[in-house]
């Protein structure tokens, strides 16, 4: 086993009628998937439902993280061609697999995991966004992007991207036992700084109440999105000899 427990919520936030977030947990195959939709409703909706199952189904199916975020795309162009969901819908995704402490992140858009250290909270995914691209060319400092009005442009998404431009992103590392991977929609991430994130991590609560104040943390600030986060502990075998 690599989850201990996970701690998983999403709501609709304070101002949409509608959730476009979508997730799935397995601790059995040791994997999570998010999907923030974008298209309005029956649109947004339906294009991350889709995402979610088509990339649960790769992966216990065996497939690579990043070639089940490409099927994704496929399944979410196939829908529109058949009338399901609404032309130009899509949605960003991050997915994570452990196995014993190694951990393979892959993601489109702006989703985003984050690794817990205990002490540092540290984004390992880097997002498909326009903000990001001029903060890369040195247009903008990090601190500008957080405000700047085009923060929630982003340049990649599956559905809505051409395929042959759409940059799955992927990071791979390992985790010491009891470190904690956070993935969230930009419903979290937009809403709550780093340093708040980091104020309820450090709380001596497990991971479903932790993410519960977070969701409540982005609606305090506004919850202008709907949000969605999950916080995933390792276990790390241990050789006793």
């Amino acid at each position: 086993m690599a989850f201990s427990t996970c701690g998983h919520v999403t709501h609709v936030g304070n101002v949409r009628t509608h959730n476009e977030d979508c997730y799935e947990v397995d601790a059995d195959a040791n994997f999570c998937v998010l999907a923030d939709g974008m298209g309005g409703h029956e649109g947004g909706e339906i294009a991350s439902r889709i995402v979610v199952d088509c990339v649960s189904r790769e992966i216990r199916n065996g497939k690579p993280m990043a070639e089940a975020l490409v099927q994704a795309h496929y399944a979410v162009r196939k829908a529109v061609d058949n009338g399901e969901g609404k032309p130009g819908m899509g949605s960003t995704a991050v997915a994570l697999k452990l196995d014993d402490g190694c951990f393979d992140v892959v993601w489109v858009g702006d989703s985003r995991a984050y690794v817990w250290d205990g002490t540092q909270l540290t984004q390992i995914t880097k997002d498909h966004s326009l903000v990001q691209h001029m903060v890369d060319e040195g247009r903008i400092t990090p601190e500008e992007a957080l405000v700047h009005p085009q923060r929630n442009y982003i340049t990649q998404a599956i559905g809505m991207s051409d395929l042959y431009k759409m940059e799955v992103g992927r990071v791979q590392g390992r985790l010491q036992h009891g470190q904690q991977l956070l993935l969230c929609s930009d419903g979290l991430s937009g809403e709550v700084s780093i340093v708040e994130m980091m104020e309820i991590l450090r709380l001596d609560l497990n991971e479903s109440q932790k993410v519960d104040l977070m969701i409540q943390k982005s609606l305090d600030n506004g919850g202008a999105d709907n949000v969605t986060a999950l916080l995933v502990t390792a276990i790390v075998s241990l050789d006793i000899t």
